[in-house]
């Protein structure tokens, strides 16, 4: 009897001892000012979560009326409208004497790193007013459906369920080159919580909705951790928790980041095997089909790549030892390939790498990049929206005095 009231005696100190060292770890935690990183619901993304939701279509999307200010990479205060698009409110039914041009991408479009009225689309919507083919005799609507981490695929479903909803003259599909091929692919995407598509035994390309069943904070085990398994209450009332996951998930990012940087060279060489031609395949395939849709609705349609930061950085010896590193021959090898694409199948490219690089080297700035972020990576700064803006007015507006303005 007496060895059991020893071990009960025990055990009450050992419970005791754990307990007064969690409260005490608690308490000097939060005196230190020490944080971590709560549990946020059960979507988990590497984005601003807080403006985004689930969607079973999309995997993702901007929730309507979400607003706050951003300062990851940049800085900006984001609104999202009561249609869930980072833009301000637009009509569904065009206005009369109106040429709408709808914008589908990923975060360079979305582009919570800047002010609204710094965007290209935003940009975009006052240089063409200008445009001789439309001054005087058109008013001018620019509306932005990109959403940050968008591959193809989703931007061909969004085109579907929310875009000619607003009946546009134009669908501009920005591209890119750093990551969409990527998104497209299940064997290469981390991310699996999103719609893909695949050749069938046909050879029709058909959507893979399988993410549905995939429960969202399994979606990509790189972006969560153990903790975020347990409750939320739990997580979020202990900084101790907090301060596990934050080290847990920024050992993760760490690890992330080298894995992807060293696959994300790839992107500047022909496939070196089957996952990258089937990605390379099915993003071609996504590109025609959505062209093709968009010329059923009788508008224009253009193909804009986004350059990777390395193909615009402005030390050339940079990039000459980025190629060397990485054995790549081109830098340009996915930007000339969509050329080609466009030039059989029939529709414009504008490949903006190339004239960036032009730029940044001959001015010596960076397109991408900002203060509280790595400079001359990542995003598009104001000085990458600007350039974008000028450039893709200047195609649209040359295509449009080409052409009669579309009747719609």
């Amino acid at each position: 009897m007496s060895k059991l009231k020893t071990l009960g005696v025990n055990l009450a100190l050992t419970l005791g001892g754990l307990l007064m060292g969690v409260v005490i770890g608690e308490v000097g935690l939060r005196v230190a000012g020490v944080e971590g990183y709560p549990k946020i619901g059960d979507f988990v993304d590497s984005a601003p979560t807080r403006f985004h939701t689930s969607d079973p279509n999309l995997g993702w999307k901007l929730k309507p009326g979400a607003s706050g200010e951003w300062k990851g990479e940049g800085e900006s205060f984001v609104r999202v409208n009561s249609q869930g698009l980072r833009d301000r409110e637009h009509t569904k039914a065009k206005p009369p004497n109106t040429l709408r041009v709808a914008v589908l991408g990923d975060s360079f479009t979305e582009a919570i790193h800047v002010p609204i009225e710094q965007t290209f689309w935003s940009k975009l919507e006052r240089k063409l007013g200008n445009c001789e083919a439309v001054k005087g005799r058109k008013n001018v609507e620019v509306i932005n459906f990109g959403v940050q981490g968008y591959g193809t695929a989703q931007e061909l479903i969004m085109l579907r369920e929310k875009v000619w909803d607003y009946n546009p003259d134009i669908v501009v599909l920005a591209f890119f080159i750093g990551n969409d091929i990527i998104n497209n692919s299940p064997k290469l995407e981390y991310d699996h919580y999103r719609p893909f598509f695949a050749y069938n035994a046909n050879g029709k390309l058909v959507p893979d909705m399988s993410f549905r069943n995939l429960a969202p904070i399994d979606r990509n085990a790189r972006a969560v951790s153990f903790v975020d398994k347990l409750p939320s209450f739990l997580v979020n009332n202990s900084r101790i928790l907090q301060v596990i996951k934050k080290v847990d998930v920024d050992r993760k990012k760490r690890e992330l980041s080298a894995d992807f940087s060293a696959l994300s060279t790839k992107n500047f060489k022909a496939p070196e095997d089957a996952a990258w031609e089937d990605a390379w395949k099915v993003t071609e395939g996504l590109i025609v089909k959505i062209r093709n849709e968009v010329v059923q609705k009788n508008a224009d349609f253009l193909l804009v790549t986004i350059g990777d930061p390395m193909q615009v950085e402005r030390n050339g010896q940079m990039r000459k030892n980025f190629m060397r590193k990485n054995q790549i021959q081109d830098l340009f090898y996915p930007d000339r390939r969509l050329e080609k694409l466009g030039a059989r199948e029939g529709f414009r490219v504008l490949n903006l790498a190339e004239q960036f690089q032009g730029y940044t080297e001959k001015f010596q700035v960076c397109a991408h990049g900002f203060e509280n972020s790595v400079p001359c990576r990542g995003h598009w700064n104001e000085l990458g929206h600007r350039l974008a803006s000028i450039l893709i007015n200047r195609n649209l507006c040359q295509n449009l005095k080409q052409s009669q303005l579309p009747q719609k």
